[in-house]
């Protein structure tokens, strides 16, 4: 591998000149790093979603419920009316 020497504020550094070889490997470093990024990121948001569907789950069996309460007071408030309408 070739060296080179660069002189930074009266420090030596010495960079060696990347070959094919190290410039492949570098880059599927990176290629590994971002895929477990995208792992991480995508096991997360499987969770929020999981969290998400439970509660639209939750949200839906009180909906149902309302909507169940609603026709029966429908049905009482009709038996009501009904009653009064007699007394007319």
């Amino acid at each position: 591998m070739d060296e080179e020497n660069t002189t930074f504020q009266g420090a030596t550094i010495t960079v060696e000149e990347a070959t094919p070889f190290d410039q492949l490997e570098s880059r599927i470093d990176t290629l590994i790093e971002k895929y477990e990024q995208l792992v991480s990121v995508h096991s997360q948001c499987e969770e929020k979603m999981a969290g998400q569907e439970a509660r639209i789950r939750e949200l839906e069996v009180k909906l149902g419920n309302s909507e169940q309460q609603s026709s029966e007071i429908r049905t009482r408030l009709d038996a009501l009316i009904n009653k009064l309408s007699r007394f007319s």
